[in-house]
């Protein structure tokens, strides 16, 4: 986009922000990156590109288009309608940014932005945009605020969180790196570079502009260039409504998780059990990303994540497992500590097995590897789990880490020798198999400090 963001302040490694160089570039490196695998190329537009051959665009395997709506309520794109009708007659997946002026009043810029692309969303539209790169003179506070209004009434509209374009400096010093990481996060750094330097405190980018001079064909002259972190399915899942759960359809933002009905279960655990890790489609981590912390070297099968415990009533992040058995039956169930992350010593686990719910409260750090939940009675199908968040009661101020990791589920009848590791350990969720053997006995665990209390619900 052309804007303050060409500035000196958004390239890796620029100075004049107030700290040296090593301070700088310590903040940088923890702030690094890296997509997720494969990617899409697309653009963004305005009315500086003028005529635009959307056919060659298109060949040029263009998958999407960001298409400017305004800057502020001062200046409307005249080119807004033309790249919009020529993006789709093309078969390019658009979406509408808008150059926001925290000088001027948010909900009035949002009302244009809305009324350009009908107040709605059609099934090639990607949610709406957010430029967030000038100041106007605001302070951050004041940022954040009006920000924070624009989603809210652009949300409250669409019923999709809207995307937040940004630079790592500008985030952080101009807006004081607030918390809107519900918001996917559009990138902006001009670097060849394959590991950006994202904003605070996102801990993941959905789309990365990485040049404002690059080449494509059917465009005179220089164009944005943007990639998206990864493939067409991932891509798919931004586009169009929200959907409803149950209408048949698995629509953009409904998963297996959030919606089996419509998207089929998340992967079924066969008769004789499963392992389900942290990396598996059957795992939802929830809170701020900000609070999420993923390591590749360590944990069950060489991945695992960590937050901070909290002695705070409310959780804010959590790891949740989530089951759908192709038969009932009791089950054994077992979760993975490292001893290098699991630190939390009063760590809850809820398992809702059937409709039963039951709270069990382990030392993580006791066992390097598999500890025992218990034996709980599971019912033919889903909307069962395993869940455990940060509100342990440890203060956050005592740096306490909680660790998600794999939880290994097995059929209690083929647990015949407790000294076995199941065969297919490690097969994920969808995997179907398990097998026989390995965990604790309940006499083990209640030795280990296990505390249980059963309810139901």
């Amino acid at each position: 986009m052309r804007g303050s963001l060409l500035a000196c302040a958004l390239l890796v490694g620029c100075a004049g922000t107030g700290n040296d160089d090593d301070a700088i570039a310590s903040i940088d490196q923890a702030a690094t990156v890296c997509g997720s695998g494969p990617t899409l190329k697309g653009i963004d537009v305005s009315y500086y590109q003028g005529s635009i051959d959307w056919a060659r665009v298109a060949a040029d395997d263009v998958k999407f288009a960001f298409v400017r709506v305004s800057d502020g309520t001062t200046y409307i794109d005249n080119k807004f309608s033309t790249y919009w009708a020529g993006s789709r007659a093309h078969g390019i997946k658009h979406g509408a940014y808008q150059f926001f002026r925290p000088g001027q009043d948010p909900i009035e810029q949002a009302e244009i932005l809305l009324d350009a692309i009908g107040r709605k969303l059609e099934p090639d539209d990607l949610p709406p945009v957010i430029d967030v790169e000038a100041s106007d003179g605001q302070s951050a506070a004041v940022i954040k605020e009006k920000v924070g209004l624009w989603i809210d009434h652009v949300k409250s509209v669409l019923g999709r969180d809207p995307i937040i374009y940004t630079g790592f400096y500008f985030w952080r010093d101009s807006a004081g790196a607030p918390d809107f990481t519900s918001s996917p996060l559009w990138h902006a750094q001009y670097s060849s570079a394959s590991c950006p330097n994202i904003a605070p405190p996102w801990q993941s980018w959905a789309f990365w502009q990485y040049t404002s001079t690059g080449t494509i064909d059917g465009i005179s002259g220089d164009v944005d260039v943007n990639r998206f972190n990864g493939d067409e399915a991932a891509f798919a899942q931004l586009l169009g409504t929200g959907g409803s759960c149950g209408d048949g359809a698995c629509g953009a933002g409904e998963t297996s998780i959030s919606c089996a009905a419509d998207c089929g279960p998340c992967g079924t655990i066969g008769y004789a059990g499963a392992v389900i890790d942290d990396g598996d489609a059957c795992f939802e981590e929830g809170g701020p990303d900000s609070g999420m912390r993923h390591v590749d070297t360590s944990g069950k099968d060489g991945d695992l994540i960590w937050t901070h415990t909290t002695a705070d009533t409310d959780e804010a992040n959590f790891g949740q497992w989530h089951f759908h058995f192709e038969e009932g039956g009791q089950y054994q169930v077992e979760v993975y500590t490292d001893a290098a992350f699991a630190k939390s010593k009063q760590a809850k686990y809820v398992v809702q097995a059937g409709a039963a719910s039951t709270d069990v409260v382990i030392d993580q750090s006791a066992v390097d590897g598999w500890q025992n939940l218990g034996t709980f009675t599971f019912e033919t199908g889903g909307e069962q789990w395993v869940r455990v968040a940060d509100n342990t009661g440890e203060a956050l101020t005592e740096k306490v880490q909680l660790a998600f990791d794999a939880i290994r589920v097995t059929r209690v009848e083929y647990r015949t020798d407790d000294t076995m590791e199941p065969p297919g350990d490690g097969g994920g969720c969808n995997a179907g198999g398990g097998g026989a053997g390995g965990g604790l006995g309940l006499a083990l665990a209640t030795m280990l400090g296990v505390r249980r209390k059963r309810r139901r619900s």
